[in-house]
């Protein structure tokens, strides 16, 4: 009895041995594998999962470095990310951080630099959320934009460029009348031919 109680011993001791060694190797090529797979969180980017901002620059530019308080004018395209759909493209000013555009824009732009390009992957909780935008844009819908940093600008008179905006029409009109100041009272045609077109 005692010699079965030590072969038993022995045998379970030899089990013990080769499963400590087995389970050890399985632990460190688990490891060894979680550290060697990095995926790249813009490529990794899962619509309806990802909640954080994934962003990815395709143009590195050579100009100053946007940064919150900044008034930015960015020329954009912007998609649906199920279909690859654009729902708007065009270009605009705004100052980084005052809260006028999607959470997406405030995170994803900052640090970009003038002349650059960066593609942003949105998810809905930093776009428009379940209430989506009308019939352009879903609920819950994840959104990609092609953003370039055209220019950088700021102090006060910079900011109140970004809150007016004017037509075509009233650009003309607004030059016409700058232009009316420098024309004298009662002049003629060809007066004004000699003012603008340089005669004597």
């Amino acid at each position: 009895m005692h010699s079965l109680s030590v072969i038993s011993l022995f045998l379970s001791h030899r089990a013990f041995a080769f499963v400590v060694p087995h389970h050890a190797a399985t632990f460190k090529k688990a490891v060894f594998m979680s550290s060697e797979v990095e995926v790249d969180p813009f490529e990794g980017y899962i619509p309806g999962e990802t909640s954080v901002v994934a962003k990815k620059d395709t143009v590195n530019g050579d100009g100053e470095i946007c940064k919150q308080g900044d008034i930015l004018t960015i020329n954009y395209v912007g998609r649906l990310m199920t279909n690859g759909k654009i729902f708007d493209e065009g270009t605009m000013a705004f100052k980084l951080g005052n809260g006028k555009v999607i959470p997406g824009w405030e995170q994803g732009l900052e640090g970009l630099r003038v002349g650059g390009k960066r593609t942003l992957k949105i998810p809905p909780n930093l776009a428009y959320g379940t209430r989506g935008a009308g019939d352009i844009i879903p609920a819950n819908a994840d959104l990609s934009f092609d953003c370039e940093l055209e220019k950088v600008a700021n102090g006060p008179l910079a900011e109140i460029m970004t809150k007016v905006s004017f037509s075509p029409r009233q650009g003309i009109l607004l030059a016409l009348l700058a232009l009316s100041f420098l024309v004298p009272k009662g002049a003629t045609v060809g007066d004004l031919l000699n003012i603008f077109g340089g005669g004597s």
